[in-house]
């Protein structure tokens, strides 16, 4: 049981310093975490999954699409 509540203590003061951390954190800024916003990602050139979708549906109306599952 003494490990129990031990363990169940250091958890609780865990969660509470990151939470401090947190809110108490000078920068407020937090790092772009959406593709379309990452610059490092559109170095890349990878897109956001709905941007890329969305060029494909005009390619395969103007039928420059692969066409993949079709015989």
């Amino acid at each position: 049981m003494t490990v129990f509540l031990l363990s169940l203590g250091l958890l609780a003061v865990g969660i509470t310093v990151m939470s401090l951390v947190v809110i108490v954190r000078k920068r407020s800024d937090f790092s772009k975490f959406s593709v379309g916003h990452n610059r490092s990602m559109k170095d890349r050139g990878i897109q956001c999954a709905g941007k890329e979708e969305k060029m494909l549906h005009k390619k395969e109306k103007n039928g420059n699409s692969c066409h993949c599952g079709t015989t």
